[in-house]
C-alpha cells in the first residue's frame, strides 16, 4: 500500500479520521503535529509562541521529508499544502485524502480549543477567509476529496476505504 496523506483545515477530523482508519485498516498511523512535538519536546502553540509561524512550516516540513513514504497513514498539519516543496513531496509520495468541511461547522467544532495558534484570536469571518484562501490549494492537491460535513467519523472512514479501496 501506499502512504496515505490526510489532508484538510483545522478542524475537518483528519487526526480521529486517521485513528479510527489505521484500526480498520491495520495500518500504521503517524501524525505530524505530534511528530513535531516531538522532536521540539513542546506544544505546537509554544512553537508558535516562541518561534513564530515560519519556523513551525520549516519544522513541518523536515518532518514530512523524515516520514518519508512509510506504507502509513499520515494526518497532516491543516498548514502543511501551504509549501509548493509540501504539495509536490505529497503529491509525488502517496495517496492525498481531502477532508473536506464547511468553514462555519469547523469553527463550531473548535469553538474553546486553545491548542490553535492561527485561530485562537480570530473571528469567525477571519477563519472563513483563511479556509477560502486554501480550498483551492487542497483541492489542487488532493486525489480524493471527503466532505466530513456532515459525517461521522466513522462513516467518512468508511468513504476513504471504500474510494482508496481498502479491505
Amino acid at each position: 500500500m501506499a502512504t496515505i496523506y490526510l489532508i484538510g483545515f483545522m478542524g475537518a477530523g483528519k487526526t480521529e479520521i486517521g485513528k479510527v482508519l489505521g484500526v480498520k485498516s491495520g495500518y500504521n498511523v503517524i501524525d505530524m503535529d505530534d511528530q513535531i512535538e516531538k522532536a521540539e519536546n513542546m506544544q505546537i502553540k509554544d512553537i508558535f509562541n516562541q518561534f513564530g509561524e515560519i519556523y513551525f512550516r520549516m519544522k513541518e516540513t523536515e518532518i514530512l521529508i523524515e516520514i518519508g513514504v512509510a506504507s502509513s497513514i499520515v494526518t497532516t498539519g491543516g498548514g502543511v499544502i501551504l509549501k509548493d516543496e509540501n504539495r509536490q513531496f505529497l503529491k509525488e509520495n502517496g495517496t492525498v485524502v481531502f477532508l473536506q468541511c464547511e468553514p462555519e461547522v469547523i469553527v463550531n467544532r473548535l469553538k474553546g480549543d486553545l491548542t490553535r495558534p492561527l485561530i485562537k484570536e480570530k473571528s469567525l469571518s477571519e477563519i472563513v477567509d483563511m479556509y477560502h484562501a486554501r480550498l483551492p490549494i487542497y483541492l489542487e492537491c488532493a486525489d480524493i476529496v471527503i466532505d466530513t460535513t456532515n459525517l461521522t467519523i466513522e462513516e467518512a472512514t468508511e468513504l476513504i476505504m471504500e474510494r482508496i479501496n481498502i479491505t
